[in-house]
């Protein structure tokens, strides 16, 4: 799974991204201090889940949620309401592992199948059971 720096700039700005990477006060944004944060939340997801090859929208928000929490974690700056969010996330991956929310985009959705293939839910038959005869 491929988490851009572009992902994380989604859910908080630029400056916060660089006061939390940059460890050593350069000025610039440290990417080892990211993918180090990154490698620790894909680990944390991979406790509950194995990761899909195609994500779906909320498997990837929660890892980047987690990439922000391990970032905020490393520099002390962790709230009461980023220890909620990671419960909330943690609520989900459970979700995922038990099956009851999806974890992958189904790309077999479109699939076609011919129509003489597909059967009816009652197959009436030509032969009529009524007697003719007799009440006898």
């Amino acid at each position: 799974m491929m988490i851009y720096n572009e992902d994380l700039l989604k859910d908080i700005s630029e400056k916060q991204l660089l006061q939390m990477s940059d460890i050593n006060g350069t000025g610039k944004i440290n990417q080892d201090v990211i993918d180090d944060a990154l490698n620790d939340a894909i680990s944390l997801v991979e406790s509950f889940i194995i990761l899909p090859d195609a994500p779906t929208a909320l498997l990837k928000k929660i890892v980047v949620d987690m990439t922000i929490y391990e970032l905020k974690r490393k520099n002390g700056f962790i709230e009461e309401i980023d220890k909620e969010l990671k419960k909330e996330n943690e609520a989900y991956l459970l979700k995922m592992s038990t099956g009851r929310l999806k974890k992958e985009i189904d790309t077999h959705s479109n699939t076609l199948v011919d129509k003489k293939y597909t059967p009816f839910a009652f197959s009436h038959q030509k032969r009529k059971r009524i007697k003719k005869g007799g009440f006898r």
